[in-house]
């Protein structure tokens, strides 16, 4: 078993972070750690891997807001949706979150 693949302390503020993220806003994986003040964009990466499904996934983005790897397609979807500003980007996904605009700043 995992360390991230159960409940805890760190992945319990992980989630409480990523659920209280808006509709439309994004933070990467980095910010979302310093929120409660631990550094560990791959720890938070590891969190989502384990308990993301149930969470809004796709406002939680790579460093320069690039979508998740391999989500993609299915996160622009709820981007769109959701009227999240967005950049064209040399990628193969063609597109990034605009961070200026978009990054989520808990309280």
């Amino acid at each position: 078993m995992a360390v991230f693949d159960s409940g805890g302390d760190y992945t319990d503020a992980v989630i409480a972070v990523v659920s209280a993220i808006p509709p439309g806003r994004a933070m990467t994986y980095g910010d979302v750690a310093w929120t409660f003040g631990h550094p560990g964009a791959r720890a938070v990466g590891m969190v989502m891997r384990y308990h993301g499904s149930g969470l809004p996934w796709w406002r939680v983005v790579r460093a320069g807001g690039h979508p998740p790897h391999g989500l993609e397609a299915e996160a622009r979807r709820h981007y769109e949706a959701e009227g999240t500003p967005l950049l064209p980007a040399t990628t193969e996904a063609g597109y990034r979150i605009d961070l200026r605009q978009a990054t989520h700043h808990p309280d």
